[in-house]
């Protein structure tokens, strides 16, 4: 069952798209992708969205990133702008150092395993090699995560070995199992995700790298659990995984001020997300 506050938020979607003239049906799934973006996606931001499954329908549904509240449609809002041109003001929004970086959608990160790796929403790379991961949440988190299920596939847990031990995550290891074993568990925040991000990010082989975890707030008891989840899970990792918490509507106030963002890049990012309610 939806929470209040997620339907709230879906309600907030559909007021914006009802005054912009967005077309969507009544689960919030607009009628062409474009209207659902502000601009177009092209090319090699398009090729890198197919990588993932946002653009695939399911069998009774259009693709995800037709959704009003699709978490990818926000990626590509906020991203696919600064892939042409000089980062470097999003890249200090983020709260990281290095200048202009290389933005790409949906990039694969190896874990060594079978099957499909996780995927970046976003990934930064810098000329010097250092990377930066990005996994946003959009509404998401608004869902409390189910009880009684397996939260990795055994996959993550082969026989007489420890996956993220060997790649020198031994806090992740012990993290991963504890949540695997049901004696963590966290209700609205995916730390599985954010472990098989760290563990495919350690992989690499980069000397360098963060993680940043990008989320949309909104406002309810689902917030501060989500909050104190997040808390929780860095405190963790501290020592041994360098995560990067962020506000959708921080960054947003980052880069409004900037005097070189497109005035109309700006002005559709608040209508459609950071207005006041």
């Amino acid at each position: 069952m939806l929470t209040s506050a997620r339907k709230d938020f879906g309600r907030r979607q559909r007021r914006w798209a009802d005054g912009a003239g967005v077309e969507h049906d009544a689960r919030g799934y607009v009628r062409e992708l474009v209207a659902n973006l502000w601009r177009p996606l092209a090319g090699e931001a398009l090729a890198q969205f197919e990588r993932g499954s946002e653009l695939t329908p399911g069998l009774t549904t259009p693709a995800r990133l037709w959704s009003l509240g699709s978490s990818a449609a926000l990626v590509a809002n906020v991203f696919d702008y600064w892939r042409d041109r000089d980062n470097a003001p999003l890249v200090a929004a983020l709260g990281l150092n290095g200048g202009t970086a290389e933005v790409r959608f949906e990039e694969p990160l190896p874990t060594g395993l079978e099957g499909d790796p996780p995927l970046a929403d976003v990934m930064l790379r810098w000329p010097s090699g250092r990377v930066a991961a990005i996994e946003s949440k959009f509404g998401e988190w608004l869902v409390r995560r189910p009880r009684n299920k397996a939260v990795f596939k055994p996959k993550y847990f082969p026989p007489a070995r420890e996956v993220w031990t060997e790649a020198g995550l031994v806090r992740c290891q012990a993290l991963a199992a504890d949540i695997q074993q049901g004696r963590e568990r966290f209700k609205f925040l995916h730390a599985a995700q954010l472990l098989k991000h760290a563990l495919g990010l350690a992989r690499s082989g980069v000397p360098d790298y963060r993680l940043v975890y990008l989320y949309y707030e909104w406002p309810g008891r689902e917030a501060d659990a989500h909050r104190s989840e997040l808390e929780r899970f860095a405190a963790s990792l501290r020592t041994e995984l360098e995560l990067h918490a962020l506000t959708y509507q921080a960054l947003f106030q980052s880069l409004r001020t900037e005097p070189s963002v497109a005035a109309e890049y700006c002005r559709y990012l608040e209508q459609r997300y950071f207005r006041a309610r």
